[in-house]
């Protein structure tokens, strides 16, 4: 299955406003949205809630700050599937960062993260979204095929299995109209276009 460059630099876009709520980059996150069309703008509804100031802080006191507001953004905070073990988990992060390695993904790296924090997660499906569209523009198609394998694992494997209990959390905690509509958009995004979407099926290399 070959992808068109169209919905690749789509699904890019999507995924770099994605990851800079995340991360909490403003910077980026505005930039973004600034020199985005309104008739583009309104398909996020998160936005129209967003304050600066207010986002920033309530970012930070649910996502960063262990206490009564933290909502985990961390794979391994998660529970285990059913039928696996503790080392299942191990093992899971260990595959993480063997995958981050084998294609160059040094980003938790260099922004002192943890690799398994959603927002590098989300970070590694825009870098492999970049190198997919360099790929298509080659026609490197076995690539092109390794690489929506990886985007794939990512989604299904390590950010689609926590969402259902994250978001049970943050609804718990989370009154921030910004953060609240962005996790409920986040959660449709990943099964929409992601998990369910026909890109999402396995290419043999």
């Amino acid at each position: 299955m070959i992808r068109n460059l169209e919905e690749l630099h789509g699904k890019l876009a999507l995924a770099n406003i994605l990851t800079s709520v995340w991360l909490g980059d403003w910077d980026r996150y505005e930039e973004i949205f600034n020199d985005m069309p309104n008739e583009i703008r309104i398909h996020f509804p998160f936005h129209k809630y967003y304050d600066r100031e207010e986002v920033m802080l309530w970012h930070e006191n649910h996502f960063s700050i262990p206490g009564d507001y933290f909502v985990s953004p961390y794979f391994s905070s998660y529970g285990k599937r059913e039928g696996e073990e503790e080392d299942d988990r191990k093992q899971d992060l260990l595959c993480l960062i063997g995958l981050f390695e084998k294609t160059g993904f040094y980003y938790p790296l260099e922004k002192e993260r943890y690799p398994d924090h959603l927002g590098c997660l989300t970070a590694f499906l825009s870098s492999v979204l970049l190198e997919q569209i360099k790929s298509a523009e080659r026609n490197d198609h076995q690539y092109l095929g390794r690489l929506i394998n990886f985007e794939m694992q990512i989604a299904k494997d390590y950010i689609a299995p926590v969402l259902p209990a994250l978001l049970d959390k943050a609804n718990e905690k989370i009154s921030n109209l910004f953060l609240k509509e962005f996790l409920n958009f986040y959660f449709q995004a990943i099964r929409n276009d992601w998990i369910e979407a026909g890109a999402m099926k396995i290419i043999s290399p």
